[in-house]
C-alpha cells in the first residue's frame, strides 16, 4: 500500500509542476509572485512595518500612491482622474508605474478617483497628468473644458 502511496505522490507532484509550467499565465505568475526576486523572507524579517513591505513588494505604484495621498489630503472633496496604464505606455513614463483601478486606489490611499469612461468623471476635480517631458504630476480641474480636453486625452487609449 505505501508503493501505491508513494506512486500517488510522485504523480501529483508532476501534475502541478506541468500545470504551473504548461499554461502561459500560471507560468507568469510563478515566475513573477512566487519565484521574484523581491520576495526575499530575510529582508522581511527584519522589516516588519507595514509601509515597508508594501513598499517593497509594490514598487513604485504604491510610492506614487503615497505621494498623491500626502498631497491631496488637505482636500477632503478631491475626485482624482486616472490615466490607464495603455496611456502610461503610449507616452513612455518612466520608473515601471502600473496604474491601477479606482477601487485598488482607494484601498491604499482613501482618495475617491475614475476612469475617463467611468460614469462619474464629471465630479473629477483632480486630474494625473502624465507626459514623457514632465513626467507625472497633479493638476486641479478648474473648468469644464479642461475637465474635457482631459478626459478626450485619456479616451483616446481605453479599450
Amino acid at each position: 500500500m505505501s508503493f501505491f502511496k508513494f506512486n500517488l505522490l510522485l504523480t501529483s507532484i508532476l501534475l502541478v509542476i506541468v500545470y504551473f509550467t504548461a499554461i502561459p499565465f500560471y507560468n507568469e505568475w510563478l515566475r513573477t509572485k512566487a519565484w521574484a526576486a523581491n520576495n526575499n523572507i530575510f529582508d522581511q524579517m527584519q522589516n516588519l512595518d507595514t509601509t515597508f513591505r508594501n513598499e517593497y513588494r509594490f514598487g513604485a505604484t504604491y510610492g506614487l500612491d503615497m505621494d498623491i495621498k500626502r498631497v491631496l489630503s488637505t482636500h477632503k472633496d478631491a475626485v482624482l482622474l486616472l490615466p490607464n496604464n495603455d496611456f502610461m505606455k503610449a507616452n513612455n513614463i518612466p520608473g515601471n508605474i502600473d496604474m491601477q483601478e479606482p477601487a485598488v486606489f482607494y484601498y491604499y490611499t482613501g482618495i475617491t478617483s475614475v476612469l475617463a469612461n467611468s460614469p462619474d468623471v464629471q465630479r473629477a476635480n483632480w486630474a494625473l497628468l502624465a507626459s514623457k517631458k514632465m513626467g507625472l504630476r497633479l493638476m486641479e480641474i478648474k473648468s469644464q473644458g479642461q475637465r474635457d480636453s482631459i478626459i478626450t486625452m485619456y479616451k483616446q487609449f481605453l479599450k
